[in-house]
């Protein structure tokens, strides 16, 4: 019970910042164009600090990556489900990737590091374990298979290699670079941050860490737009029911049935039940595909999941 105040409390506290960002923009403090510079920040900058952080402090294990890899099953199969609903109720095809990017994808890095770290402000572990399955059980699948799938179902005529090379993308940007760092620096022996010629440096990581949660937040308040809920309502309807609901649900049962200690069990929830990923909607807008209707059902999503993420974490945490 405890865990779940506190985890409402985290989530009242990222909507404070969220009205804060609707207030800023109406306000003309900052605008919906800030938002894109926002975000850039956040996964340019805030986002690589966080993930090398935790992990070059930490001891990694082949044991601890087993969560990552049931998230990134969980993550084929909700892709694969979504295709098939989308098939029996005849979308179109533009319509089917949205739906598929919307229910498959979570916003684990964007949204979901924001709200572990709220959760667990003193727990090294629990922000490495979410970085590891974040990274490892999300990030792949949407930077490899995010464009071919966006390509698919979009309508632009992009070449098998613009393809490749977008998917190929991820491995050239920071968070990489990052992640196969962190990974690295305790195996290689080298200095932690009580080293005093490496301290400034993590002590600028440790501060641009604090940063991704507001950061996140205000980009995202920012972008908000009121959704036409009754064009896209069968959608939307499908992408709570896989995305919110049933993503979060099955990875409990997946965390009891492998025996996972309750830390892994809870981050795996709280990552699931994150509501679609930005990222997909760049995607099919760069592809030609659907962005609008995704963008509406992500934004959708996203204001159900402060309900949702209490109800399912309530359930089956």
């Amino acid at each position: 019970m405890n865990l779940f105040v506190t985890l409402t409390q985290a989530i009242a506290s990222l909507v404070v910042i969220y009205i804060l960002a609707l207030y800023l923009r109406h306000r003309g403090i900052l605008e919906e164009g800030h938002s894109l510079i926002i975000a850039r920040i956040v996964t340019e900058v805030c986002l690589p600090a966080v993930v090398f952080v935790n992990l070059a402090t930490s001891s990694i294990s082949l044991e601890s990556l087993q969560p990552a890899l049931v998230m990134l099953g969980a993550e084929l199969f909700c892709i694969s489900l979504a295709w098939f609903v989308g098939s029996i109720l005849h979308l179109s095809r533009s319509e089917k990737g949205a739906v598929i990017f919307c229910a498959a994808f979570g916003s684990s890095t964007f949204l979901g590091y924001a709200i572990i770290m709220q959760l667990y402000p003193h727990s090294p572990q629990a922000m490495t374990e979410a970085v590891l399955i974040s990274e490892v059980g999300v990030g792949y699948p949407i930077f490899i298979l995010g464009p071919m799938l966006a390509a698919y179902f979009g309508s632009s005529g992009v070449t098998f290699r613009e393809n490749i090379g977008a998917s190929l993308g991820f491995f050239k940007s920071p968070v990489f670079f990052a992640l196969f760092l962190g990974l690295a620096w305790r195996p290689l022996g080298l200095p932690g941050n009580e080293a005093a010629f490496v301290k400034p440096f993590f002590d600028v990581c440790y501060m641009l860490s604090q940063a991704l949660t507001p950061l996140a937040i205000l980009a995202v308040g920012l972008m908000f737009k009121i959704p036409n809920l009754r064009q896209c309502f069968a959608m939307l309807a499908i992408v709570v029911a896989i995305k919110l609901l049933l993503k979060p649900i099955l990875l409990s049962s997946m965390a009891d049935f492998m025996g996972f200690e309750k830390l892994w069990k809870d981050i795996l929830i709280l990552l699931g039940a994150m509501p679609p990923a930005v990222l997909g909607v760049v995607f099919l807008r760069r592809y030609g595909g659907d962005a609008s209707l995704a963008s509406a059902l992500l934004l959708a999503a996203t204001v159900l999941s402060c309900v949702t993420i209490l109800g399912v974490f309530w359930i089956a945490g």
